[in-house]
């Protein structure tokens, strides 16, 4: 049994990964800020705090064995509006965990993002591909993800970097800064329209949570210090297709509504697992009917 930190525990990701490790018998504390918490009911034990509270995060990763850090401002609109908060928060909030995980001599996994890659410039992204930053959130992932490297490399902290792509499931939020799967479920089952930014030929690589939180383990099992790893299905689906796949599963009556593009948008994300599936990952995603259970479980969490 393992003594474990979650930062950001009481997000989408962070609150799956608490219940799995909790639930697998370690001792595992959460904090998380409370600024964007989701509905998992495992988020009644997180903590409040903060990533910028020095002495907090001091106190915290003493006591650990593993920390992992997801805790981030995510949002790329509210990147573009507050840059500053982001770069605080995502920059210096990391360099905060990488100080204490340097001093204590302990192992982190760090909450990378397929975003630091911009949009696609070959078929499938392996982690050699150019890191090529759209938005202040993108950029900022690019500088947590380098430190964490440069805190290897430098002072041969064991970090591992794990560069997730897009991903759903229960309890994802559902508002404006939610991910677009929750939104458009929500939105088709009230039969409100289904808005796409821009043309909707924008192309996803959506795996479940599950495949998520089975990078975050392989990260500490195999070791993975100093090194970036994708996890990904290695499959798209356009941002259109979407929409009219939801609104046929849920029988709506939305109408897709094409609005005005979105500043800093990549337009292509298809994630290449072969490193990953070369250490024994194995992608369980079924996109279709991943989705399915995910709207018959948001009808019963809602009750619509």
């Amino acid at each position: 049994m393992s003594k474990i930190l979650i930062t950001g525990a009481a997000g989408f990701i962070g609150s799956h990964l608490y219940a799995k490790l909790k639930n697998d018998g370690h001792e595992v504390v959460g904090i998380d800020n409370w600024f964007h918490a989701c509905n998992h009911p495992i988020t009644t034990e997180i903590k409040r705090g903060s990533i910028l509270d020095i002495e907090l995060i001091d106190e915290l990763v003493k006591w650990s064995d593993t920390v992992f850090h997801l805790a981030a401002q995510i949002h790329v609109d509210r990147s573009i509006l507050y840059p500053y908060e982001t770069a605080e928060i995502n920059i210096i909030g990391t360099l905060n965990i990488l100080e204490a995980v340097r001093k204590y001599n302990k192992q982190m996994v760090f909450a990378s993002s397929s975003e630091i890659y911009g949009s696609s410039q070959e078929e499938f992204m392996n982690e050699r591909h150019p890191l090529d930053a759209q938005s202040p959130y993108a950029a900022s992932k690019v500088a947590g993800d380098r430190l964490c490297k440069s805190y290897n490399d430098t002072y041969k902290s064991k970090v591992a970097i794990l560069r997730n792509f897009n991903t759903f499931g229960p309890y994802q939020a559902d508002t404006s800064y939610g991910g677009v799967i929750a939104i458009f479920v929500k939105n088709a089952l009230l039969n409100k329209p289904l808005n796409i930014f821009g043309s909707g030929e924008q192309e996803r690589d959506y795996m479940s949570v599950l495949d998520a939180i089975k990078g975050y383990e392989l990260c500490v099992e195999k070791e993975l210090w100093g090194k970036p790893i994708n996890i990904s299905t290695g499959k798209t689906i356009k941002i259109k297709t979407l929409a009219e796949i939801i609104k046929n599963i849920t029988k709506s009556k939305s109408n897709i509504v094409n609005i005005e593009p979105r500043a800093g948008e990549v337009q292509r994300l298809c994630g290449d697992n072969s490193f990953a599936r070369g250490l024994g990952f194995v992608s369980e995603t079924d996109f279709e009917r991943d989705l399915n259970e995910y709207i018959n479980w948001y009808k019963k969490d809602k009750k619509i």
